[in-house]
C-alpha cells in the first residue's frame, strides 16, 4: 500500500506543478515514509496513537449507534430511538480516517478488525441507491435543519459534508490496507450524488438535477482525493462542478446561516477576493479550489486564491494562526476585527488553514505559505488538544478571564462535544505531520518542517538518506546527516521562516516586531560555514554531497516583543511575546490574575520547566508591573507557549496581548 500512497502523492504534485507552470514538480514525502525519532513530534505522535485514537473511538459510540440504527431500520428491525444529529456520522468518519493513518504507521490487527466491523455497519446503513444519511433514511430528522426530504435543504443539511468525510476515510483505509469495502461504499455514494445533483434521478427532486452547492464545503476536496485514489475522472469533474455552481445556481438570502456570505455563496468562487463567512467552510473551499486547479492543470481559481490569501494574512488572521473572529457565525468579521476574549478561532479552522497553506506551497514552492501553516499548527491547532491527548478546545480565545464560558459552555477543556468536529480533526492532522517535513524535485531536497526524523528520498534516481535532529520549536539548531548511496549533486533547500530573519512574525504585515533588529542565519557543512542562495524563502546549498556529510542550520530564536497593526483597535497599546514559531501567553497558574499585568522591559530569560504537566517546555520570564486597585508593583511575568495553556486546571485566566508601558517606564 505504500506504493499506492506514493503514486497518489506524485499524481497530486505533478498536477500542482502543471497548474502553476513550475519547471519541476514538488513531491511531498508521504508521512508513512518518514520516521519520527523522538523529540517534539515524536512525543505528540505517541500520545496520539496510545491515547487520543482509542479515546476517540470510545467517544464515537453515539455515531456508531446512529448508523447501527439506520442499518437495523433498512433490514426491517426498526423501532429504535435514532439520534437526529445530522453531522454526527462525520465525526466517526474522521476518526476512521485517523485510524487508517495509524495503521500505516503502526500495524494493529485489533484496530483493523474494529475498522472492518464499523465498515460493515456503514455498508448496511447505506440505501441500495447509494444514499447515506440516517436521519432521512429512518425519518428521524428535524426539517428545520435538514429539510422535509433528502437534499431539500442542502444549504444546511450536512448530507454532502458527511459523505465527504466518508470519502476521505475510504481513500485512507484503502491506502492503508488495500481493502476495497469502504472505498466501494464511497464510490456507490459518489455516483448516486452525481446522478441526483448533475443528471437527475426520478427518486429525488422530482427527477430534476438539484444543481446546488452544499452549504458546508467538504465534498469538493474529498472528491479530489477519491479521484487521486481511483483515477476516475468523474470525481474530479464533480468537484469542479460543485465549485462552479456555488453562488451561481443558488444564492441564499437572509441572516445568519442563510446569509449568502455565510457559506461563501455570495459570488462565483473564481470572482471572490476575500475570506468571508464560516471560517471552516471557507478554508475547505479554498483548499478544494487549489486542488482542482492543480489536478486539472488549469488556473481557473488562481487569481481568486491569491487575492483571498493576501487579504487573509494582512487583515483577518490571529497571531496564533487562528481564523474566525465572530462566534455568531463561527467565522470572519470585517477587516481588522480580531477580538481576543471573544475570538472564536475554531480548532477545525486552524486545521483547515494548515491544509490550505500546505497545498499552496506545493503549487508554488513559496515558503511563505509554510510559514503560515507552521504558525497555525504550533499555536492554534495544537492548543485544540491537551498535552494528555484526551481533552479539547473547540474555541481558542486569546484572552480568558476565568468566568466567560467560551468553550461551548465550559471555561476550560472538554472531553468531547455534542458537535465533535474538532477533536478528530486535530487528531487526523497530527498523524499526517511527518508528511509536512520533506519534499523534493529532481534536483532539490526541501526541508519544510524541522524536527527529529529520518527518511530516504530518490533524487534523480539516486537514493539519499537524511537523518535530522533538533529541539525545534524550542531551539533553532538543526543538524542533518546526509547519506546518498553515491556522490550526487543537488540543492539542499532549508526553510528560513519569516519569524527568524524578517521584521515581522508572519507574512502579511499584520504583526511586526517592535525591535526591528535583523538576525542572520548560519549554515555549516562538515563544520565549515558555507554560503547559500535565497530562493522563495529557502536557503539553497547546492553542491556535490557524499555519504556522511553533516549540515548544521542555526536559526536565530531570540525572545521578540511583537506589535499589531493599529487598525486592530483592541490590541493598541499591547504587546505579544513570541519566540521562534511559538506565541507565548501569561496564565493564571503562574501569575495570578493576568488582567493586572503590564510589560515594561525587553529584559527576558528563558527557563526549562522541569516538572509537572509542562515538563521539558521552555518558559519565558520578563519584567513587568502588576496593577491592583491603583497600586503598581514590580513583578516578573511568566509566559508559557500558547498551545500549552489550560493543562494545569480549568477556568484559568490567560492573556496573549499584554498592555505595554514601554521601556522608559519608571516601573
Amino acid at each position: 500500500m505504500k506504493n499506492i500512497f506514493f503514486i497518489a502523492a506524485v499524481l497530486w504534485t505533478y498536477c500542482l506543478s502543471a497548474a502553476t507552470k513550475q519547471p519541476e514538480q514538488i513531491i511531498p514525502v508521504p508521512f508513512n515514509e518518514v520516521t519520527l525519532t523522538g523529540g517534539f513530534w515524536g512525543e505528540r505522535m505517541q500520545t496520539e496513537l496510545d491515547v487520543t485514537l482509542p479515546f476517540s473511538l470510545v467517544q464515537a459510540g453515539p455515531a456508531i449507534e446512529q448508523l447501527q440504527g439506520g442499518a437495523d431500520f433498512l433490514e426491517g428491525r426498526g423501532g429504535q430511538s435514532i439520534s437526529n444529529n445530522g453531522p454526527l456520522s462525520s465525526d466517526l468518519y474522521k476518526i476512521m480516517e485517523g485510524a487508517a493513518y495509524s495503521l500505516m504507521l503502526r500495524p494493529d490487527p485489533e484496530l483493523e478488525a474494529k475498522m472492518d466491523s464499523l465498515i460493515d455497519i456503514i455498508g448496511r446503513a447505506q440505501q441500495k441507491d447509494g444514499y447515506l444519511f440516517v436521519c432521512h433514511t429512518c425519518g428521524c430528522f428535524d426539517p428545520f435543519w435538514v429539510g422535509d426530504k433528502p437534499y431539500s435543504k442542502v444549504v444546511y443539511s450536512h448530507e454532502l459534508y458527511n459523505v465527504g468525510h466518508l470519502y476521505e476515510a475510504a481513500a485512507a483505509y484503502y491506502q492503508a490496507t488495500g481493502k476495497r469495502t469502504l472505498l466501494d461504499i464511497a464510490i456507490k455514494n459518489a455516483r448516486h450524488v452525481n446522478r441526483v445533483f448533475f443528471e437527475g434521478d426520478p427518486a429525488y427532486n422530482d427527477g430534476k438535477p438539484v444543481m446546488q452547492a452544499p452549504g458546508h464545503e467538504e465534498i469538493e476536496l474529498a472528491l479530489c482525493k477519491l479521484y487521486r485514489v481511483t483515477g476516475d475522472r468523474l470525481y474530479l469533474d464533480m468537484a469542479k462542478k460543485f465549485l462552479d455552481i456555488r453562488g451561481v445556481t443558488y444564492r441564499p438570502e437572509g441572516d445568519g446561516f442563510m446569509s449568502p456570505f455565510y457559506a461563501q455563496q455570495h459570488a462565483p468562487v473564481a470572482e471572490q477576493t476575500e475570506p468571508v463567512g464560516h471560517a471552516v467552510r471557507a478554508v475547505y473551499l479554498y483548499t478544494a479550489m487549489a486542488m482542482v486547479d492543480a489536478l486539472t492543470g488549469e488556473r481557473h481559481y488562481a487569481k481568486a486564491l491569491d487575492a483571498i490569501w493576501n487579504n487573509l494574512v494582512s487583515t483577518r488572521i490571529y497571531i496564533t494562526g487562528g481564523l474566525g473572529a465572530q462566534a455568531s457565525i463561527e467565522g470572519f468579521g470585517p477587516a481588522y476585527e480580531l477580538p481576543n476574549k471573544t475570538a472564536y478561532s475554531e480548532t477545525c479552522a486552524a486545521v483547515g488553514n494548515v491544509f490550505f497553506n500546505q497545498g499552496m506551497f506545493l503549487g508554488s514552492g513559496d515558503a511563505r505559505y509554510l510559514d503560515i501553516a507552521e504558525i497555525s499548527l504550533f499555536n492554534n491547532a495544537l492548543a485544540g488538544i491537551s498535552l494528555t491527548g484526551d481533552r479539547f478546545f473547540y474555541v481558542n480565545p486569546l484572552e480568558a478571564d476565568g468566568e466567560h464560558r467560551f468553550n461551548h459552555g465550559l471555561g476550560g477543556r472538554a472531553p468531547w462535544f455534542g458537535c465533535a468536529c474538532c477533536p478528530p480533526n486535530i487528531s487526523r492532522m497530527i498523524l499526517q505531520v511527518p508528511g509536512y517535513m520533506y519534499a523534493y524535485t529532481k534536483n532539490r531536497l526541501y526541508l519544510t518542517l524541522y524536527g527529529n526524523s529520518r527518511t530516504t528520498v530518490s533524487m534523480d534516481g539516486i537514493r539519499v538518506g537524511i537523518d535530522q535532529t533538533s529541539d525545534y520549536p524550542f531551539d533553532g539548531k538543526v543538524r542533518m546527516t546526509l547519506t546518498p548511496e553515491k556522490r550526487t549533486t543537488f540543492g539542499l533547500c532549508l526553510r528560513i521562516p519569516t519569524w527568524s530573519t524578517g521584521r515581522e512574525f508572519m507574512p502579511g504585515g499584520l504583526y511586526p516586531y517592535r525591535n526591528t533588529e535583523k538576525y542572520s542565519v548560519t549554515i555549516r557543512v562538515n563544520g565549515k560555514t558555507v554560503d547559500y542562495d535565497m530562493d522563495n524563502g529557502f536557503a539553497v546549498v547546492k553542491r556535490m554531497w557524499k555519504n556522511g556529510d553533516i549540515v548544521e542550520l542555526e536559526l536565530p530564536m531570540p525572545v521578540r516583543r511583537t506589535s499589531c497593526d493599529p487598525r486592530v483597535k483592541e490590541n493598541v497599546g499591547t504587546t505579544a511575546v513570541t519566540r521562534g514559531p511559538l506565541v507565548y501567553c501569561a496564565e493564571g497558574t503562574d501569575n495570578g490574575v493576568v488582567q493586572q499585568l503590564n510589560l515594561i522591559s525587553d529584559e527576558t530569560r528563558t527557563q526549562l520547566i522541569t516538572e509537572g504537566p509542562l515538563e521539558n517546555i521552555t518558559q519565558i520570564k520578563i519584567r513587568g508591573v502588576r496593577t491592583d486597585a491603583g497600586d503598581r508593583t514590580p513583578t516578573e511575568i511568566t509566559l508559557i507557549p500558547y498551545y500549552t495553556w489550560n493543562n494545569r486546571g480549568d477556568n484559568q485566566t490567560m492573556r496573549v496581548w499584554i498592555p505595554d508601558l514601554g521601556e522608559k517606564s519608571e516601573y
